[in-house]
């Protein structure tokens, strides 16, 4: 299938720009350096009290509460400008012009740039682990599965969002404000969006009980999800009031209807 060329081609692409190497290494650096700290701060706590010791638990606490901000910039980063790129330089009509619809072409790049995001991320994994073991500490590998699984779900989330920004808009420039104006909507910004929506249609003040929905439209945002999904299956504190499997709709969600949406924009305008 030719989804694959593209897919295999993107993969290939940041290997030879050195793109998936510098994302390799800052998920490397990061995740090391806090597993030195973790580690660090372990050992200072035993020393004093062994019963004041960090549990295992909280070191992925400790990266799912960066991840919230790191995961949606690299995953748009290494996703915006997939499709508007070649579209902007004339790569794109090339492509095309091999047997590659432009569905193939949306479809590639999702899978091609989500395989480079997914190998920095099992990277920077790898090295937490590694330095926790190097430390003698016993890393909690049931909750580091599953907030693999969740963080991998988040990238995949925006490197969707980005994927369908890509196909939509025609001018690199404007995909870049797009994506970073997407970063500081999910990331910052929706947090306070939900209250809003309330205080609009209550009538401009803030009811005495908040809305059966406000819990919904709050997860609408991945990043929200993503703690949701966290709560729910790796720390086991679901929030009262939260389906816990609503963030993982969300996240499903966002990476299916993005590049979606993106697509039908870019398969009915010309190159």
């Amino acid at each position: 299938m030719s989804w694959r060329l593209v897919g295999k081609k993107e993969i290939g692409d940041a290997i030879r720009n050195y793109q998936l190497y510098a994302n390799a290494l800052i998920f490397v650096a990061v995740f090391g350096g806090f597993g030195y700290l973790f580690a660090r701060d372990v050992r200072r706590s035993a020393g004093v009290d062994p019963s004041m010791a960090p549990d295992p638990i909280e070191f992925v606490g400790l990266l799912s509460f960066f991840c919230i901000i790191m995961i949606p910039a690299v995953g748009l980063m290494v996703s915006y400008d997939a499709i508007v790129k070649r579209r902007a330089g004339g790569q794109l009509a090339l492509l095309l012009g091999m047997p590659h619809d432009r569905r193939d072409v949306v479809v590639g790049s999702l899978l091609g740039r989500f395989a480079v995001f997914a190998g920095s991320l099992l990277a920077g994994i790898a090295a937490a682990l590694v330095v926790l073991l190097v430390f003698g500490l016993s890393p909690p590998f049931g909750a580091l599965v599953g907030f693999t699984i969740a963080t991998a779900g988040l990238g995949l989330a925006y490197v969707a969002i980005g994927i369908g920004l890509s196909g939509w808009i025609r001018s690199p420039t404007w995909a870049a404000i797009a994506a970073f104006g997407v970063f500081m909507l999910f990331v910052f910004v929706w947090r306070v969006v939900p209250d809003g929506v309330v205080y609009l249609v209550s009538g401009f003040e803030i009811p005495t009980e908040m809305p059966w929905w406000r819990p919904y439209v709050t997860t609408l945002s991945p990043s929200v999800a993503y703690e949701r999904v966290l709560d729910a299956y790796v720390f086991d504190e679901a929030r009262e009031g939260y389906p816990t499997a609503f963030g993982a709709v969300v996240l499903l969600g966002w990476t299916v209807l993005a590049p979606l949406v993106g697509y039908l924009r870019f398969d009915r305008t010309d190159l």
